[in-house]
């Protein structure tokens, strides 16, 4: 399929929250030389505020054959290769994505938000149409949405990696997943449920699968084969409105849950076969751009922990070498790693 074909609608801007932790006292016997049984403090049991990346989850129901396996497949592939975490089906999400497809089809669009007034109307946003389904409130509900002649199931998981918010969008802290692919259309939900303190439409950064504090992440992976051409307009909102065509995106990403959480950029580079250098620009959240490298571009939809480089043109054949140096929270991370353009 090619990239031109792929329409997509955009994910919803990352939401923060810084969160305080609430303290407690100790009890003891007051100076009494008596041994004495402490008075003790019922305790309600804490809930954990997120878990570790899965790494298998139940197998899905969707039957052989089917284009949402594919799609199911796919996407927890790559997440299972970045340390992500897999997804776990829920057959509410499914539900509402398999409705706002049909709303789609029926009003010629691709889009996240319904109208009321409009055929096939379930909910205003992607969470409403999820709690219509008869899913919790109690979560945050994200979506990627796609339209394109012929796509299937494995064109509409893979699409998303060859962008910049889809991509981030997909490989964030998310827990369930529910799809929907056919009619030449395709929706995936996604919902954060551990840790959620409320619900709402939009990945909340907290909560749900967080990697490890040193853990980090990066797209295309080590040894990763990819196309070399990504279409900019073909992403809502546009990445690069003065590109007509640029490179693969290269994204590298940190855990960053808490409000406080940064990345910040002293060095995000490319070189091509042979060690040329490939023209490029770093894309940096908004928080990060006062302390990384001067050249970096502020882009507030990025999340907190996620920073990309975008070639400002095509990528030809051949081995690439990525490098990258900066700071989560002021401590220091550097990595290299090579994929490959076909």
């Amino acid at each position: 399929m090619q990239n031109s074909k792929l329409t997509l609608s955009v994910l919803a801007t990352a939401m923060t929250l810084a969160l305080a932790a609430c303290g407690g006292g100790g009890g003891g016997d007051g100076g009494s030389k008596n041994p004495t049984t402490p008075p003790t403090t019922p305790t309600t049991p804490q809930e954990p505020t997120s878990v570790p990346p899965a790494t298998s989850v139940p197998a899905a129901t969707y039957p052989s054959g089917d284009q949402r396996l594919e799609a199911y497949d796919s996407l927890n592939a790559i997440r299972l290769k970045l340390g992500v975490g897999t997804l776990k089906q829920d057959a509410v999400l499914d539900t509402a994505a398999d409705m706002h497809l049909n709303y789609m089809k029926l009003n010629g669009q691709v889009t996240h938000l319904e109208a009321a007034d409009k055929a096939g109307f379930t909910g205003a946003t992607p969470y409403d149409q999820v709690v219509a389904a008869g899913g919790s409130k109690g979560q945050w509900i994200g979506q990627v949405a796609a339209g394109a002649g012929g796509i299937d199931g494995k064109d509409c998981a893979d699409g998303f990696r060859r962008t910049v918010y889809h991509l981030q969008g997909i490989t964030s802290n998310q827990e369930t997943v529910g799809i929907a692919v056919h009619d030449n259309y395709c929706v995936i939900n996604f919902g954060v449920v551990t840790g959620a303190k409320g619900g709402g439409y939009g990945l909340a950064q907290w909560g749900g699968q967080q990697m490890a504090a040193n853990a980090m992440a990066y797209y295309p992976a080590d040894n990763d084969v990819v196309l070399g051409k990504f279409t900019p307009a073909s992403e809502s909102p546009n990445p690069a409105p003065d590109l007509a065509f640029a490179g693969h995106p290269v994204m590298f990403r940190v855990p960053a849950p808490e409000g406080t959480d940064v990345l910040t950029v002293t060095s995000f580079t490319l070189a091509g076969p042979g060690g040329a250098s490939v023209p490029a620009r770093v894309l940096v959240p908004s928080k990060a751009k006062p302390s990384s490298v001067a050249s970096s571009i502020e882009d507030a939809n990025l999340y907190a922990g996620v920073v990309f480089l975008l070639p400002t043109q095509p990528l030809a054949a051949g081995t690439y070498t990525a490098t990258f140096s900066g700071a989560r929270n002021g401590s220091a991370i550097s990595r290299s790693w090579s994929f490959t353009v076909k």
